[in-house]
């Protein structure tokens, strides 16, 4: 696991690669702080409208739902704050195994969380590289969330809402 000081020096590295490359680096630190504590709870996100629906039958239904991650720790306090948590049976993040995906390790992870076979999970991602092909290598079901239609040419299932995906059950 990394610490939650390594966490925050991280996402303060890439935000300040980002916003060096556009000459946005005054005040940087200030900045930096408000960007990271506006990710920090339910302030900085949002669901889309179905997410409760789509949950509450999945639960309904028996199954176990998952999360895996790139992300910190500050996943736990965004998803209190935003009411789901109680939904989730595990979560997977990256700053917790030490791997990020596309890697393989970081699902196999989830798959022990869980304590179900790969071959009977169906991961919803909005990455076609590090959720739907690196999932596929690692042996679970794929589904590509793709509400704009950007990779419509791809052949790979997908779906534009969540709650579509109960048509992959």
């Amino acid at each position: 696991p990394i610490s939650i000081e390594n966490q925050k020096q991280w996402w303060r590295d890439v935000v300040f690669r980002v916003f060096s490359e556009v000459g946005m680096v005054e005040n940087f630190d200030e900045f930096f702080n408000r960007v990271y504590d506006t990710f920090r709870d339910s302030q900085g996100w949002i669901l889309f409208p179905e997410t409760r629906e789509v949950l509450e039958e999945l639960k309904r239904r028996g199954l176990k739902i998952g999360v895996i991650s790139n992300f910190d720790d500050r996943i736990h306090s965004v998803m209190r704050s935003l009411d789901i948590l109680s939904y989730f049976d595990s979560i997977t993040i990256s700053s917790e195994t030490g791997f990020c995906k596309p890697d393989r390790q970081i699902f196999e992870a989830a798959v022990r969380a869980l304590g179900v076979p790969a071959s009977s999970i169906l991961l919803v991602g909005d990455s076609l590289r590090d959720d739907v092909e690196a999932g596929a290598r690692a042996g679970l079901g794929a589904v590509l969330m793709d509400r704009s239609g950007r990779y419509a040419a791809v052949e790979v299932p997908r779906i534009s809402s969540l709650k579509e995906v109960l048509s992959f059950l």
